[in-house]
């Protein structure tokens, strides 16, 4: 007789079949709806429609921002010059690209003058000056939202058409006194809470590898400019990803550090006690990651936390990870497979110099980025119906839905989406999205440790066409769950696809091991020729 315990086959298990066909199915139903937008898109904005920018005049323009400061301290040029030349940049590809909304030029050149002066009495000497004002003369930009004492400081918003900043912001007054000088603010959407980089103050800021697209947002003006080589840097801010995405879009470097270290001051009405809690983090954005490090160094100065950032890196030595693409939220975009090549060619140039093959990490809860961050910016001090109405009052979802329809909102279709978001949709429950994190942050700290870095797409797409964003409002996840989980990254041009639009790349690294995140980029920079100007260059 027969044991009762005998092995019968295993029977398929239809339902778990069944989810993954449905899976594939809305996969290739989204791969085919990107399809129908770019073709739409696309048909509105052609090459008719498409503008160029110049070359520059000067080839020191298509340096770092540290090397124009090392031949102003050596005297190959002076810091009057080197500021003239950015202004006449500005003049040539503004009208062009929108990037440019304030400026303080005169008295940008008095203070050049004052640098040249320093320089010229031997008051200082050379290695001084690198170590104590490493951008001594050399000129930045910031994005409008940072304050500049005395310049714009609207944050995009009409009723704020005619404010200005009463003081300069903390990570200002740290710049200067390393010796740079603000010459302009630059273009942002309003209040910061777009991943496309347009107000209704001061309009659309246009890409310089393709007018039609978009340069992202919201640091989108500072990214559009410094490309286009009229700024050599810029201090951007990054609250779900705008630092990296627009660094990304228009093909340069932005890093966004470990969350809670820098001074907060003057950022988007941020305060100083906000800095610890904030998803919110300044950081550098630039043509070279040679910038990125001395950069960090300024902005931490006075900060509460330590981080170390002059142990020098072997990135032979460290250990490497890569995520391929959302792992399985169906409202974002499919990866392209241009950027998804892009990320395999850094895989394997990682694995062959550290003769070790990176580990693909496929995390079930990653598909949870965008419902993290949207519970955890809900969280921070500023409520957007408030801010929308400059602090006085509070602004109604419903009737500013009815006016934006009818043409008489003062807001911008994402803040109107943003408004019905939080109202109307079922809100995250706290425990859950304190779960997913601590599940997220414990496995990668396992993973990753204290020498590991993680390799993530930046963006599943490429600069798209304007506007195209409302019709894929969640794809900004692939970067603010890094600030959900408040890590460090950095943004690393991967060259240009067949279409001469920017690829690109980001390392993540665990809290506080900013310097492994710069290095590689840095090593990959070398490896694949970082910034590609969007000019012809001689």
């Amino acid at each position: 007789m027969p044991s009762i315990s005998a092995h019968e086959p295993d029977r398929p298990d239809y339902a778990k079949m069944a989810k993954t066909y449905f899976h594939v199915f809305l996969r290739l139903l989204f791969s085919f709806y990107d399809c129908i937008i770019d073709f739409f898109f696309g048909l509105y904005y052609n090459d008719t429609t498409r503008k160029y920018i110049s070359g520059v005049d000067y080839p020191f323009m298509l340096e770092s921002a540290s090397s124009v400061a090392r031949k102003i301290r050596n005297k190959e040029m002076s810091s009057v010059d080197v500021v003239n030349a950015y202004i006449a940049r500005i003049a040539q590809v503004n009208g062009i690209l929108n990037s440019v909304v304030d400026e303080r030029y005169k008295d940008a050149i008095e203070e050049a003058k004052q640098a040249d002066k320093m320089i010229e009495s031997g008051e200082w000497s050379k290695e001084r000056l690198e170590k104590e004002r490493p951008f001594h003369g050399v000129p930045i930009s910031t994005k409008e939202s940072t304050a500049i004492k005395g310049m714009r400081h609207t944050f995009g918003l009409t009723l704020r058409a005619h404010e200005t900043a009463p003081d300069d912001a903390e990570v200002i007054k740290s710049m200067r006194r390393a010796g740079a000088i603000p010459f302009v603010l630059t273009n942002i959407p309003e209040l910061n809470m777009w991943y496309e980089t347009r107000c209704n103050v001061y309009g659309q800021t246009n890409n310089p590898y393709d007018t039609n697209r978009t340069v992202g947002g919201s640091s989108g003006g500072e990214s559009s400019l410094i490309s286009a080589c009229g700024s050599p840097l810029g201090i951007g801010t990054d609250v779900g990803g705008s630092v990296r995405m627009p660094a990304y879009f228009c093909g340069i470097f932005g890093h966004k550090p470990t969350s809670g270290m820098i001074n907060l001051q003057g950022l988007t009405r941020k305060a100083a006690e906000h800095t610890e809690m904030s998803l919110t983090c300044p950081g550098p954005i630039c043509k070279h990651a040679e910038d990125l490090l001395p950069t960090m160094k300024v902005l931490m100065q006075g900060s509460k936390v330590e981080l170390d950032l002059t142990t020098k890196v072997d990135v032979a030595k460290l250990r490497f990870f890569y995520i391929e693409d959302d792992c399985g939220d169906l409202r974002v975009s499919p990866i392209q497979s241009d950027q998804l090549n892009a990320l395999r060619k850094a895989v394997k140039y990682v694995g062959e110099l550290t003769g070790v093959p990176p580990k693909k990490l496929v995390p079930s809860k990653w598909k949870y980025g965008y419902k993290v961050w949207r519970y955890l910016i809900t969280q921070e001090p500023e409520r957007l119906a408030w801010e929308l109405t400059n602090r006085n009052g509070t602004v109604c979802w419903w009737w500013e839905t009815l006016r934006f329809f009818t043409g008489t909102s003062p807001y911008t279709l994402p803040s109107i989406l943003r408004l019905i978001d939080l109202n109307v949709f079922p809100k995250e429950n706290p425990e859950w999205v304190k779960e997913v994190l601590e599940s997220l942050l414990g496995d990668l700290k396992r993973e990753l440790g204290d020498n590991g870095v993680l390799l993530h797409p930046t963006h599943p797409t490429t600069a798209f066409y304007h506007n195209a964003a409302h019709l894929r409002p969640w794809n900004f996840t692939y970067t603010s769950i890094i600030n959900a989980l408040k890590l460090p990254a950095t943004q690393i041009p991967m060259g240009l696809n067949s279409k001469g639009l920017p690829l690109g790349v980001q390392a993540i690294a665990n809290p506080y091991c900013d310097r492994l995140t710069i290095a590689v980029a840095q090593e990959l920079e070398q490896a694949f020729g970082g910034w590609v100007p969007p000019f012809k260059t001689i």
